[in-house]
Protein backbone atom coordinates (compact mmCIF):
# COMPACT_ATOMS: atom_id res chain seq x y z
CA UNK A 1 0.00 0.00 0.00
CA UNK A 2 1.11 3.58 -0.71
CA UNK A 3 1.86 5.75 1.83
CA UNK A 4 0.31 9.11 2.89
CA UNK A 5 1.67 12.24 4.46
CA UNK A 6 -0.34 10.83 7.62
CA UNK A 7 1.54 7.58 7.23
CA UNK A 8 4.70 9.24 7.19
CA UNK A 9 4.17 11.15 10.30
CA UNK A 10 2.78 7.95 12.34
CA UNK A 11 5.57 5.82 11.25
CA UNK A 12 7.88 8.86 12.99
CA UNK A 13 5.39 8.82 16.19
CA UNK A 14 4.68 12.76 15.53
CA UNK A 15 1.52 14.86 16.24
CA UNK A 16 0.14 16.83 13.69
CA UNK A 17 1.19 19.97 16.35
CA UNK A 18 4.63 18.75 16.45
CA UNK A 19 4.68 18.76 12.58
CA UNK A 20 3.43 21.81 12.59
CA UNK A 21 6.07 23.66 15.05
CA UNK A 22 8.80 21.88 13.01
CA UNK A 23 7.11 23.25 9.40
CA UNK A 24 6.55 26.82 11.09
CA UNK A 25 2.77 25.99 10.03
CA UNK A 26 -0.63 25.59 12.21
CA UNK A 27 -2.17 21.85 13.18
CA UNK A 28 -4.81 22.86 10.75
CA UNK A 29 -2.42 23.52 7.81
CA UNK A 30 -0.69 20.14 8.31
CA UNK A 31 -4.41 18.13 8.67
CA UNK A 32 -5.21 19.92 5.56
CA UNK A 33 -1.94 18.49 3.63
CA UNK A 34 -2.52 15.00 4.90
CA UNK A 35 -6.19 14.75 3.86
CA UNK A 36 -4.97 16.60 0.26
CA UNK A 37 -7.20 19.45 0.87
CA UNK A 38 -4.38 22.16 0.94
CA UNK A 39 -1.28 21.74 -1.86
CA UNK A 40 1.93 21.29 0.09
CA UNK A 41 4.65 23.99 -0.40
CA UNK A 42 8.52 22.89 -2.11
CA UNK A 43 9.85 24.55 0.97
CA UNK A 44 7.58 22.22 3.27
CA UNK A 45 8.77 19.41 1.37
CA UNK A 46 12.37 19.89 1.88
CA UNK A 47 11.51 20.62 5.18
CA UNK A 48 8.94 17.48 5.75
CA UNK A 49 12.22 14.99 3.64
CA UNK A 50 14.54 16.42 6.58
CA UNK A 51 11.99 16.02 9.29
CA UNK A 52 10.78 12.14 8.10
CA UNK A 53 14.61 11.55 6.83
CA UNK A 54 13.26 10.73 3.68
CA UNK A 55 13.54 11.99 0.21
CA UNK A 56 11.62 14.81 -0.84
CA UNK A 57 10.28 12.22 -4.02
CA UNK A 58 8.63 10.29 -1.13
CA UNK A 59 7.31 13.49 0.57
CA UNK A 60 5.76 14.30 -2.94
CA UNK A 61 4.55 10.44 -3.60
CA UNK A 62 2.69 10.50 -0.38
CA UNK A 63 1.24 14.19 -0.67
CA UNK A 64 -0.24 12.74 -4.30
CA UNK A 65 -1.15 9.62 -2.37
CA UNK A 66 -3.13 12.19 0.15
CA UNK A 67 -4.52 14.00 -2.99
CA UNK A 68 -5.93 10.74 -4.45
CA UNK A 69 -7.32 8.65 -0.79
CA UNK A 70 -9.64 12.15 -0.71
Amino acid sequence: MSESLRDLRLQNKMTCAEVASALGVTKNAVTNYESGVRNISLEQVVKLATLFDCTEREIIDAALNSRSAR
